[in-house]
């Protein structure tokens, strides 16, 4: 679809919010070309990138229908 539409995809996303976790593959065509532009995005939309390892609670905790971890 393009690199221009990755970027919409990401930034636009309608469950983009604090702890969401982006996956993008290896292989993805157009991430290269998208993947600073989306970054700086998401930055200017104050989220703050973090390694994922700082995302999974290792405890207690349950998910939503999401994919989304509360901790019990």
């Amino acid at each position: 679809y393009g690199t221009q539409d990755e970027i919409n995809r990401v930034l636009n996303h309608k469950h983009l919010s604090n702890g969401s976790i982006i996956l993008f593959h290896n292989d993805a065509k157009y991430t290269p070309q998208a993947l600073d532009t989306i970054l700086k995005g998401l930055k200017k939309k104050g989220y703050e990138i973090v390694p994922v390892s700082e995302l999974i609670y290792k405890g207690n905790y349950h998910m939503n229908t999401e994919g989304r971890q509360f901790a019990d």
